[in-house]
């Protein structure tokens, strides 16, 4: 019980698991907000693209 508890201290007194996980949050939240932005643009240049073919004679 002893070593379980060592172990537990040691683990939440490491830094680099805290940095791991708030990295991979910071990506993730970054990767989602690139998603919609690439959607965001991308329906937006199809709506100017269908206005202007059905704007030519």
């Amino acid at each position: 019980m002893v070593n379980l508890l060592l172990s537990v201290r040691r683990f939440l007194a490491r830094e680099s698991g805290h940095a791991m996980v708030e990295y991979l949050f910071m990506l993730s939240l970054i990767l989602v907000a690139a998603i919609l932005g690439i959607k965001v643009v991308g329906t937006t240049a199809l709506d100017l693209f269908t206005t202007t073919k059905d704007a030519l004679p």
